[in-house]
């Protein structure tokens, strides 16, 4: 099979395809890197410091439900209506989050913002199995990942701007246009649905988004009460409620995962267990570094926004490095970036206080290194490894686990924070005592990345020999 080139992403019409279907990504990309520059401002406006990780857990579980109601609105309505409609849904979100008086109505905002978060990513993943034959893919998805770098530095920017002048939600009346153009590119670019084609609408599994929805909110509210008792029970019913979805998936005519999804015996298992640890590594990261770096460190809110960008563009720098490689070295990337994760939150943690603004960015930009190796290879190998019949419900899955590991590791930052101090107020001592903490626990992730790779390249192996498939 002849390999593939950069410039074959940009001949004919894939070209517009290219634009908009980034653009879309980049819409979620920018919102993630503002809201994480400006919660410091934001909290010292409206207050809520107990609910500072909720601004990125509730997004991300209303993704959750966006990304899984991608497939049927695309279905339904098709690509050009679809991605419009979740576009209009974000620029409600964002509109609503610029004008917020309080904590509570922000949160509200977020949930909408995610929700048509959702809608776009997801649809944009799908896309991108329809759109690009499998030679093309890699590097489609490669290009995916730099607009996570462009945004990483267009994100801090925009918020670090902002805080600097202490109107935070100019931030956000910012992307409106970037969301505008977005739509009218979109509608006019894209392929509609065919109006003669006849098709049956998959009805939405409410039951299980709602009981995967709330199994995200019961870890988050643990973490704002006190005592020990509730904030247990809480906990435990997040699991049984976690645990009574997959159960239910994997009996539905119209599953949200593949089969075997998050099975230790199925491939797909090992796979979608990284995706969820990968996220779990960079939210706990993320969420509570700037506002670390501006508590501790004295920096400013620019200055300390960037922190996280030099994460994405480690990561997007170290996805366009191995984006060419052959497919036999999928174990190198997945089983050394992991590595070099683990690596990088384990200095991170000794590092995060008491170490220098130029450590931790090494410990940062480590960790980005090996997340973004470890990740778009294994990406392309599990939309590969789908099952007949379930290649468009896997593309579509993987946005929706990522989504679910960024909830489940804000919540669990926020639960971990909490409980370490933050609760009681943002000084230097209880800043300290949750940076320690959050990170230092969160440094499982990537050891558990480590383990779920081997996984899913044993297995794959497994079964490579048992068909005769030994790849190219």
């Amino acid at each position: 099979m002849s390999g593939s080139s950069w410039r074959e992403l940009f001949r004919g019409e894939r070209a517009i395809f290219v634009i908009v279907l980034n653009l879309g990504i980049g819409l979620h990309a920018i919102d993630v890197f503002v809201i994480s520059t400006i919660m410091p401002e934001v909290i010292e406006d409206i207050g809520g410091i107990s609910f500072y990780s909720w601004a990125t857990m509730t997004y991300m579980v209303t993704t959750i439900v966006g990304a899984s109601c991608g497939g049927i609105v695309q279905i339904d309505l098709g690509p050009r209506r679809g991605y419009v409609l979740g576009a209009l849904i974000f620029l409600i979100g964002t509109v609503g989050c610029a004008a917020s008086p309080s904590m509570a109505l922000m949160l509200v905002a977020r949930a909408i913002q995610g929700l048509g978060g959702g809608l776009i990513v997801s649809q944009s993943l799908s896309l991108i199995r329809l759109l690009f034959e499998d030679r093309l893919r890699t590097r489609m998805l490669a290009l995916v990942s730099g607009v996570w770098g462009v945004a990483s530095l267009l994100g801090p920017l925009v918020g670090g701007i902002f805080s600097e002048l202490h109107w935070w939600r100019g931030a956000f009346w910012s992307t409106v246009p970037v969301i505008l153009m977005f739509m009218i590119l979109a509608w006019f670019s894209l392929p509609n649905a065919d109006a003669q084609e006849e098709h049956r609408v998959p009805r939405l599994p409410w039951r299980r988004l709602l009981l995967l929805a709330t199994s995200v909110i019961a870890i988050g509210t643990a973490g704002v009460l006190t005592g020990r008792l509730m904030p247990a029970i809480l906990m435990l019913l997040a699991g049984a409620m976690i645990w009574l979805t997959v159960r239910l998936d994997a009996a539905a005519t119209q599953p949200l995962f593949p089969r075997g999804a998050l099975s230790w015996f199925q491939p797909i298992g090992g796979a979608y267990w990284f995706f969820l640890m990968t996220s779990v590594t960079h939210t706990a990261l993320g969420v509570y570094l700037p506002l670390v770096l501006q508590v501790e460190y004295g920096l400013p809110p620019l200055a300390a926004g960037y922190f996280n960008a030099i994460f994405a563009l480690s990561w997007t720098t170290s996805s366009f490095a191995v984006a060419g490689f052959p497919r036999h070295w999928l174990p190198v990337t997945v089983l050394g970036g992991s590595g070099l994760a683990l690596i990088g939150m384990t200095a991170l943690a000794f590092a995060i206080i008491g170490g220098t603004p130029l450590i931790v960015g090494i410990c940062v930009a480590i960790t980005g290194v090996g997340v973004g190796t470890s990740n778009l290879h294994l990406t392309a190998a599990t939309m590969a490894a789908a099952r007949p019949g379930e290649e468009t419900l896997t593309a579509a899955s993987i946005p929706m686990v990522r989504s679910l590991g960024i909830a489940l590791g804000s919540a669990l930052a926020g639960l971990i924070a909490n409980n370490a101090g933050l609760a009681k107020g943002v000084t230097p001592e209880t800043v300290a005592s949750a940076a320690r903490w959050v990170i230092s626990l969160a440094t499982l992730s990537p050891l558990l990345m480590l383990v779920f790779g081997w996984r899913f390249l044993t297995l794959q192996a497994r079964h490579a020999r048992a068909t005769g498939n030994h790849g190219s």
